[in-house]
C-alpha cells in the first residue's frame, strides 16, 4: 500500500447524519409524550425507523455515486418524509394548503428541487457534512437526555403516607374464613344518569333497575371527589383528600402522572394485603397507572415484549407517530382502513376494544379463583376511543354521539351479566363496587355513576350523596371492624392544564 494511498483514507468523512436525523422525529415524539406513554412500546418504531433511514442511505449512495451527496440526499429526503405530517397537522382546514392533494404536490416539488441541486454540486460538501454530523448529534442527544431524566426520576418514588389514617386502624389478624370477595370496578368517565340524560339524551335508568333488583344500591347524587382519573383513583384507594397524603405531590414539583404511584402503592391495597387478601390487579394499557407488581397482574400478554413481538398490533405510539410522518397520506386513499387492512394490521382502536372484552371474560371467571381477594379493575370505558355498537360488535367513532351512548349501552348490558356471574358463583356473598373515576361533560365532569353491592346490610351505609373518598371507609367499618369516621362530601374540579389547582363544585341532581 503506497503513502498515497494511506493519505486518502485518513482524509475519508465518516457520514453518519442521515440516521440521527432520521431517529430525530420518532425520539422527539417519545419525549414529549414520555410521561404519557411506558418508553418501552417505541422500541419497535425507533427500530423500524433506523432500519428505514439506513435504506434511505444506502439508495442515496446508489443514486449519487457519493458518501457525502449521499448522506445529504437522504437527510434531506428523510427530513421531507418524517415531517410531513407535522405540517399537515398545522395547516389541516386552516388554508388550501391543508389537504393533501396540494401539499402532497408541494412536497414533490420541494424534494424534486432539493435534490436537484444536491445533485448539481460540484465540489465534495465536506464542511456541510462536518456540520450536519456535529448538528445531528446535538439534536439527537435534547430528546435522549430528556427521557432519561424521566426514567430516572421515576427511579426515585415519592414518599406517601397519612398518619391521621394509619393511626385510626391497622388489622391485627388476617381475615376470618368466609370474608367477602371485594371487587372494585372503575367505568372510566361513567357520567352520572341525570347527566346521561341531560347532556346526551340517553337515559339509563333501566340499568339502574336492573342493578337495584340484583341487590345494588344506586348513590343517585354521587360526584367523584376529582375532576380527573389519578387525582380521583388516588384519593379513593388511600381514604382521604390529596392535600393529607399526597401534599409533595400537588405542590407544583412533580407532574400530574407522579400521583400515579398514589394509585399504585395506596392504603386500601396495604389493608387488604394485611388481612392475608390475595390481590388481584387489571391491565389497562396505560403504564403509570398499572399496579403491575400485584400477587396477580390480568393482561392479555405476560410482559410487554409479548405486545412489541405482535407485529399484527398497532400501538398507540406508533399510530401517533405513523400520522407524523408522509405514512399519513395512506388515510387520504383509504375509505376504510378496518375494512382493507383488519385482517393484517389490528388498529389501536380494534385492539382496545379486544381488550375490554378481555376484561370482562376475566371478570366473570375470578370467582373460581382463590378467595379471598381484592379485586381491582380499572375499565378503560365507555373512555374515548368509542369502540362498541350498543350490541357489543366493533364500530370505531370519533364523535361523542352516539359513540359514548352506544358504549354505555353495551357496557351496561354486559355488566349485568358480569355480575350476575360473580354473585351466583362466588362461595360468599362478594362486594361489589361499580364507579366512574369521573365523567365525560367538562361542564359537570365530576357527575358519576357510583353503586354498591353490600351484602349483609351494608346499603344501610350508602347515602345518596356519597362520594368514592368514603367508600372504603364503609367497607372497612361494616365487614372488618375497622371504625373509620366518615369525610365530608366534597367535589374538587381542576382543568388538565392546571390539574391542581382545585374548586370546589356542586351538581344537585333529582333524587335531592
Amino acid at each position: 500500500m503506497t503513502e498515497k494511498s494511506k493519505g486518502s483514507r485518513k482524509k475519508k468523512q465518516i457520514v453518519f447524519h442521515p440516521l440521527l436525523v432520521g431517529l430525530y422525529p420518532v425520539l422527539a415524539l417519545l419525549a414529549y409524550n414520555v410521561v404519557q406513554l411506558d418508553p418501552v412500546y417505541s422500541l419497535r418504531a425507533i427500530v423500524i425507523t433506523l432500519l428505514f433511514s439506513a435504506l434511505v442511505f444506502a439508495i442515496a449512495l446508489l443514486i449519487t455515486r457519493d458518501r457525502l451527496k449521499g448522506g445529504l440526499l437522504a437527510s434531506f429526503t428523510l427530513l421531507l418524509f418524517l415531517t410531513y405530517g407535522h405540517v399537515y397537522n398545522l395547516l389541516e382546514n386552516k388554508s388550501i394548503l391543508g389537504h393533501h392533494r396540494y401539499l402532497m404536490i408541494i412536497w414533490l416539488v420541494i424534494f424534486g428541487l432539493g435534490t436537484w441541486l444536491i445533485l448539481r454540486i460540484k465540489k465534495k460538501p465536506r464542511t456541510l457534512t462536518t456540520f450536519l454530523n456535529y448538528f445531528s448529534v446535538v439534536l439527537i442527544a435534547i430528546p435522549v437526555f430528556q427521557i432519561a431524566r424521566f426514567e430516572l426520576r421515576q427511579t426515585q418514588p415519592v414518599a406517601i403516607s397519612n398518619p391521621e389514617v394509619d393511626e385510626i386502624w391497622q388489622p391485627e389478624t388476617t381475615a376470618p374464613a368466609g370474608s367477602p370477595d371485594v371487587y372494585y370496578i372503575i367505568l372510566d368517565s361513567y357520567s352520572r344518569s341525570d347527566m346521561l340524560k341531560k347532556y346526551y339524551g340517553y337515559d339509563n335508568s333501566q340499568f339502574l333497575q336492573q342493578l337495584r333488583e340484583i341487590g345494588f344500591v344506586v348513590a343517585d347524587c354521587s360526584m367523584s371527589n376529582y375532576s380527573y382519573t389519578a387525582s380521583s383513583l388516588a384519593s379513593t384507594l388511600n381514604m382521604d383528600y390529596l392535600d393529607k397524603f399526597a401534599s409533595d405531590l400537588i405542590s407544583g414539583n412533580h407532574s400530574y402522572y407522579d400521583m400515579g404511584q398514589a394509585v399504585k402503592h395506596n392504603k386500601v391495597r396495604d389493608l387488604f394485603s394485611d388481612l392475608g387478601y390475595q390481590i388481584v390487579t387489571f391491565d389497562t394499557d396505560i403504564w403509570w397507572l398499572d399496579v403491575t407488581d400485584s400477587d396477580r397482574f390480568i393482561s392479555q400478554y405476560s410482559s410487554p415484549w409479548q405486545r412489541i413481538l405482535n407485529f399484527k398490533l398497532l400501538v398507540n405510539f406508533e399510530k401517533y407517530y405513523i400520522d407524523t410522518t408522509a405514512l399519513r397520506l395512506v388515510e387520504e386513499f383509504t375509505t376504510s382502513r378496518e375494512t382493507r387492512f383488519g385482517k393484517v394490521i389490528l388498529s389501536a382502536e380494534k385492539a382496545h376494544y379486544e381488550h375490554i372484552l378481555f376484561d370482562f371474560e376475566q371478570l366473570e371467571n375470578l370467582p373460581e379463583s382463590d378467595s379471598p381477594k381484592f379485586v381491582y379493575a380499572h375499565l378503560v370505558a365507555p373512555h374515548f376511543p368509542f369502540v362498541f355498537n350498543p350490541d357489543g360488535s366493533f364500530a370505531y367513532t370519533l364523535n361523542n354521539l352516539p359513540g359514548y351512548t352506544n358504549e354505555i349501552e353495551y357496557i351496561d348490558t354486559r355488566l349485568l351479566q358480569v355480575f350476575q356471574q360473580i354473585i351466583d358463583n362466588s362461595e360468599n356473598p362478594p362486594v361489589i363496587i361499580i364507579q366512574g373515576d369521573h365523567g365525560l361533560n367538562f361542564d359537570v365532569r365530576n357527575a358519576i355513576l357510583n353503586a354498591y353491592y353490600l351484602p349483609g346490610g351494608g346499603s344501610e351505609d350508602v347515602y345518596s350523596t356519597i362520594t368514592p373518598v368514603n367508600t372504603f371507609r364503609i367497607v372497612f367499618n361494616r365487614y372488618f371492624g375497622a371504625d373509620y369516621p366518615l369525610l365530608p362530601d366534597v367535589a374538587y374540579y381542576a382543568s388538565y392544564q392546571t390539574p391542581f389547582d382545585f374548586e370546589v363544585v356542586n351538581y344537585p341532581c333529582p333524587a335531592q
